[in-house]
């Protein structure tokens, strides 16, 4: 099932106070300028208008295995390691759905939803319910809505498939921005500190390696 969403960049109330100059905002010009330079000027008032009230506009659906390789592409040029399609594969197995943001034909934005997680024990002792890993937001379309989309599409899922809490990690420290996005749609810390994680790579000449990361666990109910 795709789901079409659209994000409104800007409020329209909002559009003649970003990114316009000052002489443009007066609605009576001083008397010394040039009325063609205020004619301009309204009317590239207008123009930015009409482009902030344009909607970006993206289709959320699960992933396909014909898609594997330009998510691999897109995502995922310096390794070999194959992380959508060992995300495709949980999905196949029915032990969740890896989403896919789509913005025309190019793919934005990513999560995987698993039906139960997260996979670290330490974390599991405490709470066992569905979980969200793997997100991503392509960098060009990054502060439009991807991210938020995302996950209220996976929580929709997750209520469906008749799960009561949801969760994520996040970086402790070095994402602090992805860490406020999910305050701001509700999630809590867990309380029980930080942990570390780890997970191997292939690079691009086929030579094994370790990434770790120090994170946070944050949760909400559905």
């Amino acid at each position: 099932m795709a789901v079409l969403i659209s994000v409104m960049p800007f409020p329209p109330s909002r559009v003649a106070s970003v990114g316009t100059p000052l002489a443009c905002l007066s609605i009576q010009a001083p008397t010394h300028v040039d009325q063609t330079s205020t004619s301009q000027c309204l009317e590239n008032l207008r123009r930015n208008s009409m482009m902030s009230e344009q909607a970006f506009t993206m289709t959320i659906k699960p992933a396909e295995a014909s898609q594997l390789e330009i998510l691999e592409h897109e995502f995922s040029p310096d390794t070999l390691s194959k992380p959508h399609r060992r995300r495709y594969e949980v999905q196949q197995r029915g032990e969740g759905v890896y989403l896919i943001a789509w913005h025309h034909h190019t793919p934005v934005g990513h999560f995987l939803l698993r039906w139960s997680g997260p996979d670290d024990a330490r974390v599991r002792q405490y709470i066992e319910v569905a979980f969200l890993e793997a997100g991503a937001t392509g960098v060009a379309f990054r502060r439009k809505g991807v991210a938020t989309a995302l996950i209220r599409e996976a929580e929709r899922l997750a209520k469906e498939h008749g799960c009561t809490h949801i969760g994520l990690s996040v970086g402790s420290t070095d994402n602090p921005d992805a860490k406020r996005l999910y305050e701001t749609l509700g999630y809590v810390d867990w309380g029980h500190g930080d942990f570390l994680i780890r997970w191997e790579y292939l690079d691009q000449d086929g030579n094994w390696g370790t990434e770790s990361e120090i994170v946070t666990y944050m949760h909400k109910v559905l």
